[in-house]
């Protein structure tokens, strides 16, 4: 997808630097973020920021960025006044390299610059503050030594060691109650259960009985098989008139 035998920078200043390294395996070496702008290293030594890294020294969002590298081989007059700014024919304006599993967009120095100077002087009413001051406080290689800066003490990125397996899955049965408060609810059920069926014996005995004397009374002369309710009605009846008959007064 890039173009990745061409220099990053003009090639009489870096010659001496890069004689016999290989462009095609060019890898991030360092990476990191300082001032809220995203930097780092190539594996030739050659600084870079981040497609987002630029956008904030440009003051511009990070899909402006984006679009200049996808319109990078038209005729767009941004396009040409950057390419124009940056004095020589690149391919591609970026890097697609990756750093610890993450995927970086690196624009090199050169193209960084060129892009700044767009938005500082050639975008007309889009020209951008924050591109007027960067591009004066990062003139000549300024922007070089800042991102170097910040990397002069690195060390090689350790080759990633993988993790011993982890111990499979081993299965853990829930702790169960205790058998004594097992056997105590057991136990109170079923005395509930004893006391529920002794008061349902003993009421179904009354009943019984009740009506064995009702039928037996000397009143129910039929013998009749009379209804709880009629049967106490009819002793209430009977009970009435037996001490009303005891209260009237003798005539002898």
């Amino acid at each position: 997808m890039f173009d990745l035998s061409r220099q990053l920078s003009s090639p009489g200043r870096r010659a001496g630097r890069r004689k016999g390294a290989s462009k095609a395996n060019l890898t991030v070496t360092a990476y990191g973020e300082f001032e809220g702008i995203g930097m780092g290293r190539l594996s030739n030594g050659d600084p870079f920021v981040t497609q987002r890294g630029l956008a904030a020294l440009c003051g511009v969002q990070n899909a402006h960025i984006g679009t200049i590298s996808r319109d990078w081989a038209g005729h767009k007059p941004r396009i040409l006044a950057i390419r124009g700014r940056l004095g020589e024919n690149r391919r591609e304006a970026h890097r697609v390299l990756s750093f610890e599993g993450r995927r970086l967009y690196c624009y090199d120095t050169e193209v960084a610059k060129a892009v700044m100077g767009y938005y500082a002087q050639d975008a007309g009413t889009h020209a951008q503050e924050e591109a007027k001051r960067n591009r004066a406080r990062f003139r000549g290689d300024r922007l070089a030594g800042f991102i170097n800066a910040h990397f002069e003490e690195v060390v090689p990125v350790p080759v990633p060691v993988p993790a011993p397996p982890a111990d499979p899955v081993r299965f853990v049965p829930v702790e169960t109650e205790a058998e004594g408060a097992s056997d105590l609810a057991t136990a109170f059920l079923l005395h509930v259960f004893g006391l529920y069926a002794l008061s349902f014996w003993l009421t179904m005995a009354y009943l019984n009985t009740l009506r064995e004397r009702v039928i037996a009374a000397p009143w129910n002369r039929l013998g009749l098989y009379l209804p709880l309710k009629a049967i106490v009605e009819i002793q209430n009846e009977a009970l009435r008139r037996a001490e009303a008959f005891s209260q009237k007064p003798s005539r002898y």
